[in-house]
Order: structure tokens, then C-alpha cells, then sequence
């Protein structure tokens, strides 16, 4: 996508601005596109090959930002790879904001064009990303063929993070939402998934002495929700990446499968499960710092995912 318009930060909301050291006011530029990539992996082979650009280019680029700006952006440590100084850290938050606020100036101009156009940037838990948000870019993509579309995975405290740091418009999770603006569709609850052959009236997390098998995000809501977090039996819980890979443990008989109902129906289906002690229940949604102030491309995608995923139950005792 060709940037359509540069910008000066004066004074939008609570963003700063940006000044070199003439006293000259920074605008989003590619140099500044790569200080966030740089910041993002700690390492400038990541950052160049992400860019698709060589190293010393990448090298180059935080050069000249240091100098324009007059201020080292980076230490450079042999075990921790590149560290972000103070003023660094600083930077890099206003630095996002800019991005951000880059995006949108594109999409407004896209659609006084009278087309949706410009970089929709999602965070989302794995599991959503091959359900909620799998259904919904299908027709998406079908609207709107001119939107780049940017998906980062990651646990619900990632989520926050990216959302917190404007990296993404907004995020697709479970609940609790915090101080988020946010919309919930599905209420859904933890089921336990056990090998073939074997029954349980109910799983329960507490005092059950065999192995657990928890994605991460789960494991993360598990924790945020179980009543007595204590007594959870965490030393016998093996934790994997995504809820298909503990769903494949589960079939090789490697241990019991904590998961959501609303995950497991979505990948395989109507199959049996055994319901789990203590009952652990929440929303799925998305959130963002205002709904009502989402990017035209954004707007868009939340439109279509609410209609395809209108607010329903996963849990039948709900």
C-alpha cells in the first residue's frame, strides 16, 4: 500500500508531539516504521527480514533516527540483544500512536474516494483466529479486497498489551475485558475432553491426579476465573501452544484436555465431553480503547463479525 499523505502530530488527544533536536516536529516516516520493528524483536537480522529490507539498511535507519532526534534509542547487549533505553521506551509508545494515527489519515482518505482501504490490524487467541475470525475475514476479504490484513496471536495479557500500545485496532479474547470498551459474543464455558475409552461424570481441576492438558490462553483464563487458585493442581498440568495440539494429545492418550465447548465444537465438531469442577465460565468478544471511534476498515470488520456471530450461548446451562 503507497502511503497517500504524511502528517505533523500536533495535538490529537493525549499524544505528544515529537520533536527532533532543531526543535523541528517529527513526522511518521519510514525510519520511524523501522524503530518499531527494531524495538519489537530486540534484533536487527528479525527486524530486516520482517521489513524485507537488509540489515544494514535496518542499521542505517535507527542511525539517522538517533541522530535526528539527538538521543540514543538503544543499548546494545550481547545476551539480551538490542535493549530499549528510557527515552527509548518513551519514543516507542509515541512512535505506535503515530502509526496508528497514520493508518487512519489513509483510511480517510481511501474512503473520500468512495472505497474501504488502508491496514486492519487484529490481535486475537489462537483458537478465535481459526473460528471467529477465520468466518468472518471469508466474507471480509470478499467486501473489501483493497484492506491489507495484519492478525497477531497471542494470550489474553498479550492481547492487552497490543491493544494498550495501539499495535493493533482491536483484539478478539475472552473476558474479563478490564477497562476496555468492549462487546461480547458468546458465553462460553470449560469442558474436559477426555481419550477414547475412557468416562468421568465430571473433571474436577482441583483434585484429579492425572495429567491436564491446557493451551496457554486457557490455562490463562482458568487461573483468572477458578474460585480457589491456590489449589489448583498446576504440577500436573502439561501446557501447549494452541487447543489443536491438546486436542491431538488427548487422542494419543497422553492425559485430559482442558478446553473451551465453544473451541472444541468450532474444530471437531459435536463430540462428548465431561463437564468440569469448579464450573469456569466467561465471555468471548473483542475490545478496543472506543468502539465508536474504530478505523472505516475496522468498523467494518466488527460489523461483519457481529452479524455472522450474534450474541449466543455455548454453555446450555446458561
Amino acid at each position: 500500500m503507497h502511503r497517500l499523505c504524511s502528517y505533523v502530530i500536533v495535538s490529537i488527544r493525549d499524544i505528544s508531539i515529537l520533536e527532533t533536536g532543531d526543535n523541528e516536529i517529527m513526522m511518521y516516516n519510514r525510519n520511524l516504521e523501522i524503530f518499531i520493528k527494531a524495538a519489537e524483536y530486540g534484533n536487527l537480522t528479525k527486524a530486516a527480514k520482517t521489513l524485507y529490507i537488509s540489515q544494514p539498511a535496518v542499521s542505517n535507519a535507527l542511525s539517522k533516527l538517533e541522530e535526528e532526534l539527538e538521543v540514543k534509542l538503544f543499548f546494545r547487549d550481547k545476551r539480551n540483544g538490542m535493549v530499549l533505553t528510557d527515552a527509548g521506551e518513551k519514543i516507542l509508545s509515541l512512535a505506535k500512536q503515530m502509526a496508528d494515527i497514520d493508518n487512519r489519515i489513509s483510511q480517510v482518505a481511501y474512503k473520500e474516494k468512495h472505497f474501504i482501504g488502508g491496514r486492519l490490524r487484529i490481535a486475537s487467541l489462537v483458537s478465535l483466529t481459526s473460528t471467529i475470525i477465520s468466518k468472518t475475514l471469508k466474507q471480509y476479504q470478499t467486501l473489501f479486497p483493497d484492506v491489507l490484513v495484519e492478525i497477531r496471536e497471542g494470550t489474553p495479557k498479550d492481547l492487552v498489551r497490543m491493544v494498550e500500545d495501539h499495535e493493533v485496532d482491536f483484539a478478539v479474547s475472552c473476558a474479563p475485558f478490564w477497562k476496555f470498551d468492549s462487546f461480547s459474543l458468546i458465553h462460553d464455558h470449560m469442558v474436559a475432553l477426555l481419550p477414547h475409552g475412557q468416562t468421568a461424570e465430571e473433571v474436577n481441576l482441583n483434585t484429579d491426579s492425572g495429567t491436564l492438558i491446557i493451551n496457554r490462553p486457557a490455562y490463562e483464563t482458568i487461573l483468572e476465573y477458578l474460585p480457589r487458585k491456590n489449589s489448583f493442581r498446576s504440577d500436573k498440568v502439561l501446557l501447549v501452544q494452541t487447543p489443536e495440539a491438546a486436542i491431538h494429545m488427548v487422542n494419543d492418550g497422553i492425559g485430559t484436555g482442558i478446553v473451551s465447548e465453544y473451541t472444541l465444537r468450532s474444530l471437531i465438531g459435536d463430540v462428548p465431553f465431561s463437564p468440569v469442577s469448579p464450573h469456569i465460565s466467561f465471555d468471548i468478544g473483542f475490545f478496543a480503547h472506543d468502539l465508536q471511534d474504530l478505523t472505516p476498515v475496522a468498523a467494518e470488520f466488527v460489523r461483519i463479525m457481529k452479524d455472522l456471530h450474534a450474541p449466543q450461548h455455548a454453555d446450555p446451562a446458561v
